[in-house]
């Protein structure tokens, strides 16, 4: 498994091409040497009498063929190279994704195998937390109990969930501590809150691989609950929290009553927010989230971190389109630590870029955008920058006119996301053959 990870990320380098460029790659590797000082080690059986002959030497350079054989053949099954008859080897678009991201192949082929349109929160947190990364999640004795206990208390149950998984699998106990993270819920004993913390550190790497593995096969509703559960991740709330949730001293019951209160609730989320005036947000943290006004300092901090963007579309021509993205109000640092006080490492701001064909909810292209501030220059010298950032977009060919989204979200702060709706993109130009012009003529 160690060497067909290591094989994935040198074919996704390009320094491996062929079987034969993995096989010289693996003799300058120490166990290439290891393997002949102490074959039995590797299940290489070798006599003694046979050590250290020709016999010997061939018997190994077989077993290295057929260990390389075996790597390429489980990579190509998990879909991240293409084998071809003739021995060379090319990357595919997951391999990169696994190279970049440093996941393992058996994750990216977990989640090719089981991603559909349409997910739900669940079934994109069973997708995660079903990652290889998560195999070595210690479970200790009796802890099978203590996961049984927490599944009971916590919103989505691990035996519906996980494909009846037993509750000693370290997958299971990652899906229970992610939802008691989500839940801010007090862990059970001091082991876990260890563990949870080595869970979340392999998170962000792995729901970041997600969201490109379902852009890549094309799902935006799946994508889009992908990057819902990343902000959760971030924010430790649950999506049906409610957008005020996130502030501290606010309770999520209180704002879901809130939400569920009235028709048109103000701020209905959290971009909104952002723009409320502060009489009319002390209002509602006072009357409607009985934050009391000592409290209520902290809350508006919280919500001064919050970025408000102008979105621009630009330049649409068949090929392609010009995205600008602006930050109106200016951040409180200059390294763009978003709100997040619950995660383990500060988190830097930062937005993914989804345009969509409108028709077929298919992703035609996604961008991560994050903030940098010039070294040189008027912005240099600005303690609280407003950045700027311009994407190009390149879109798949298509035969006719068609119609696309574009939506800026936030990769932290739930709900946060902005849209131009309806971008027009014409149809590319026709090219009238020469040849049979004059003919017509």
């Amino acid at each position: 498994n160690v060497l067909d990870n290591h094989l994935g990320a040198e074919v996704s380098a390009e320094t491996v091409a062929t079987k034969q460029d993995a096989l010289d790659y693996l003799t300058w590797t120490f166990f290439f040497r290891r393997l002949h000082k102490n074959p039995s080690y590797y299940g290489l059986e070798i006599s003694s009498e046979e050590h250290n002959t020709v016999a010997a030497q061939q018997l190994a350079n077989e077993y290295m063929v057929e260990m390389v054989d075996k790597s390429l053949s489980e990579l190509a099954e998990s879909g991240c190279v293409t084998m071809h008859s003739n021995g060379d080897v090319d990357p595919t678009p997951l391999g990169k994704i696994m190279s970049y991201y440093y996941l393992a192949h058996k994750t990216i082929r977990h989640l090719i195998k089981h991603a559909k349109p349409n997910a739900t929160f669940a079934e994109a947190l069973a997708w995660m937390c079903s990652a290889t990364e998560y195999d070595e999640l210690p479970v200790r004795h009796n802890e099978d109990l203590i996961n049984a206990e927490l599944s009971a208390a916590l919103p989505l149950k691990a035996e519906d969930a996980m494909s009846g998984l037993p509750m000693w699998d370290p997958h299971v106990k990652a899906f229970l501590l992610l939802q008691a993270h989500f839940s801010r819920i007090d862990l059970p004993i001091s082991d876990y809150v260890g563990d949870q913390t080595s869970v979340l550190d392999q998170a962000i790497r792995i729901l970041q691989a997600s969201i490109d593995v379902l852009t890549e096969l094309g799902f935006n509703s799946s994508c889009g609950m992908m990057i819902t559960l990343l902000q959760c991740v971030k924010s430790a709330r649950w999506p049906e929290d409610g957008p005020l949730a996130m502030l501290p001293g606010v309770e999520p019951p209180r704002e879901r009553q809130r939400l569920s209160s009235s028709k048109n609730p103000k701020p209905k989320d959290l971009v909104e927010a952002t723009t409320t005036p502060r009489k009319e947000m002390e209002n509602v943290l006072h009357k409607q989230l009985s934050l009391a006004p000592p409290q209520q300092p902290r809350a508006f901090k919280a919500l001064s971190a919050l970025p408000q963007l102008r979105v621009n579309v630009s330049d649409v021509t068949a090929l392609g389109l010009n995205v600008t993205v602006a930050r109106l109000n200016p951040a409180l640092n200059r390294e763009f630590h978003m709100y997040a006080p619950r995660f383990p490492k500060p988190q830097s701001e930062g937005f993914f870029l989804v345009v969509a064909d409108t028709k077929t909810d298919e992703v035609l292209a996604l961008k991560r955008i994050s903030w940098h501030v010039p070294t040189q220059g008027k912005q240099a010298s600005q303690p609280n920058p407003k950045p700027t950032s311009r994407s190009k977009i390149r879109l798949p060919p298509a035969d006719g006119e068609r119609m696309v989204s574009v939506k800026v979200v936030s990769d932290g702060y739930i709900g946060m996301e902005w849209h131009v709706e309806d971008v027009e993109i014409p149809a590319p130009p026709k090219v009238v053959d020469d040849g049979l012009k004059k003919k017509q003529g």
